[in-house]
């Protein structure tokens, strides 16, 4: 069965030539903080087992969580630390960029006063790359070589599996498509390969909505029974307005659980969706 995809959005990740950075190595200060961050840069960067026991060891709040932590590190292929900013004894803040990607985030990370001085406190915040970070300029082949590089790579490391279209002016001058789409069956990527894209649905689906309001044919205003005038729970169909879907504010919940889990293989169609959940009142 489909174990891993990834659509046309991971090109914003894969697009990556690497930047000009100085070669000097980042000296991260001789304090608990700076000493307890490079344990943890280090760990995070190793995964699997190592990043595992340091968080049960060092990141107690965090070591239930650590299969999430270990998915981030898969997925960003680890960091390379760039700089240190205003570091005090018990608080760190480093600028790191993703292994994987062109991406920057600042890590502030906040021990305790005490020995062994466990972390606290760990916030990551996505920012813009520095100015003398700035990839080169490459020609138009020169990009389609390099892009075709960095995706052999990463397909061969099992990092990406997909299709890429990169089109200027409106011609495509870039399409392949790398991995598998079912790895059972080792069947493989083509151009024509459908993906499942998640929540993207949620940004079409709001489009369309929207394109229907600025048509006169639907109004954001109105209950949900006004259009789903067979939808089973009434409080539901009276009450909760179109607007209030889109903004996730319906009081409706969450699909996902058990029932979807037993069901999934049977929804396809709006109205096996409100069989199986329209009876629902809202969640309070």
């Amino acid at each position: 069965m489909l174990k891993r995809q990834q659509t046309l959005l991971t090109l914003a990740f894969v697009l990556l030539l690497t930047p000009v950075f100085a070669k000097s190595q980042v000296q991260v200060p001789d304090t608990p903080a700076g000493k307890q961050f490079s344990a943890w840069l280090a760990a995070f960067n190793q995964g699997g087992d190592t990043l595992r026991q340091y968080l049960k060891d060092h990141f107690p709040s965090r070591g239930d969580r650590a299969s999430m932590d270990l998915q981030f590190r898969d997925r960003t292929g680890g960091f390379n630390l760039r700089k240190i900013e205003g570091p005090s004894a018990t608080q760190i803040v480093a600028i790191v960029q993703e292994r994987a990607s062109d991406q920057y985030g600042r890590l502030t990370v906040e021990v305790t006063p005490e020995e062994p001085h466990n972390i606290v406190r760990f916030q990551g915040e996505l920012i813009p790359a520095p100015a003398d970070s700035t990839p080169p300029h490459l020609t138009e082949q020169q990009l389609v070589s390099e892009l075709g590089k960095k995706l052999e790579s990463q397909a061969d490391s099992d990092t990406f599996s997909g299709a890429v279209l990169v089109a200027k002016d409106g011609k495509p001058i870039f399409a392949e498509a790398y991995g598998l789409a079912d790895r059972d069956k080792n069947t493989p990527n083509t151009l024509k390969t459908r993906f499942h894209i998640g929540s993207m649905n949620k940004m079409f689906t709001a489009v369309a909505i929207l394109q229907l309001v600025q048509a006169g044919k639907l109004d954001l205003n109105a209950p949900l029974g006004q259009y789903l005038t067979h939808y089973p729970n009434q409080d539901v169909a009276s009450k909760v307005t179109i607007h209030q879907l889109l903004t996730h504010t319906g009081g409706t919940g969450d699909i996902f659980g058990p029932d979807f889990d037993s069901h999934r293989n049977e929804l396809r169609t709006l109205n096996d969706y409100i069989k199986l959940f329209g009876s629902r009142g809202p969640r309070l």
